[in-house]
């Protein structure tokens, strides 16, 4: 099953087995996050226990498992790096979880954690004949709103379309930023029962992107002075993410103003590129201030800064320099319109 699928099945309960696997750390960090949590309400006087594939052996934690806790009535057993010891030629290791299953203690619920396991392992299928095995990838954005809202519904809080979108744009797509600012929307508009668009545009949001993206945005729109402004607040920040960042939301504006080039209506440029109506709108109205080449141009001098990053040429405070440059450079507004 895929993630999204197991937070809604978990409200029926623990399994006596869930496999996170996949290729999406973050995913797999908050899919454990949220197993311990619902175990704490399940059991509260429950017992957890860390166990790392790389160190410990499968067969110490299933006598553990199959060993009844004195002191509570459950226990759940996490198995970290677990992939070292479920894949590639994991036979050995999955007859032991068979003769485990043919009599398990029903007070115990074992988590695998297997970070870049694939679907192909023999672990993943067994898995599924045992309890959950749950495959963990980035969210689309085109799901990210849906999956917020039905989260925030979860916690008694309405969130619109466009607040959900909103609320995505500033935290970025990582799930586990993502449900720290869905906390804090819900603490922040407490006692009502809805958020509105206005409370998350003013919400202080975890994770760079948060400060990111109003820069983002700022550039696309030929704000540079507010630029700036919003640079000099990242403090240390300023890294190989943030150039990382900045070339991917550039990329996509190439991308929206070639397509307009050849006439997509931003319904055609939306389902192309993968990109969610809303955050394909905001790119709409940001694209029409670039010409193609100069976003050419733009991309090209995030690549060199890039480099000079990660080579070392550049010393640690100079990246902050050279960005300032190219926000002046990239971010004004010019005297003429542009002939695509």
């Amino acid at each position: 099953m895929y993630f999204d699928d197991f937070l809604g099945r978990l409200k029926g309960g623990l399994p006596a087995l869930v496999l996170l696997f996949g290729d999406s750390d973050g995913v797999i960090a908050e899919g454990a996050r949220v197993l311990k949590e619902q175990f704490r309400r399940q059991s509260p006087d429950g017992t957890l226990q860390t166990y790392d594939g790389g160190s410990d052996k499968l067969g110490e934690v299933l006598a553990a498992a199959q060993t009844a806790s004195l002191f509570s009535g459950a226990q759940m057993l996490l198995v970290e790096r677990a992939e070292k010891i479920l894949g590639g030629h994991s036979d050995a290791a999955l007859g032991q979880l068979k003769d485990y299953f043919q009599n398990p203690n029903p007070t115990s619920h074992l988590v695998f954690l297997a970070p870049g396991l694939r679907k192909t392992v023999k672990a993943v299928a067994a898995a599924e004949r045992m309890g959950w095995a749950v495959q963990c990838s980035d969210m689309p954005e085109w799901k990210l709103a849906g999956w917020l809202k039905q989260q925030a519904q979860a916690r008694g809080l309405a969130l619109p379309e466009e607040a959900a979108q909103l609320l995505v744009q500033k935290t970025g797509p990582d799930i586990a930023y993502l449900q720290r600012a869905l906390d804090q929307l819900s603490l922040y508009a407490y006692p009502q029962k809805a958020a509105s668009v206005e409370m998350v545009r003013e919400l202080p949001v975890p994770g760079v992107e948060s400060e990111i993206f109003p820069l983002l945005d700022a550039v696309g729109l030929r704000q540079a002075e507010k630029a700036l402004g919003l640079m000099a607040r990242l403090g240390e920040g300023v890294d190989t993410g943030t150039v990382m960042l900045l070339y991917g939301r550039m990329r996509e504006l190439l991308a929206v103003t070639l397509g307009r080039s050849k006439g997509m209506s931003q319904a055609d440029a939306a389902q192309k590129l993968g990109l969610h109506p809303f955050r394909l709108k905001a790119l709409w109205e940001q694209s029409d201030k670039f010409s193609t080449e100069e976003l050419k141009g733009a991309l090209q001098d995030l690549i060199r800064l890039q480099a000079g990053v990660v080579t070392g040429r550049l010393g640690k405070a100079v990246p902050a320099v050279y960005l300032e440059m190219w926000i002046l450079k990239w971010g004004r507004r010019k005297q003429q319109a542009f002939h695509r």
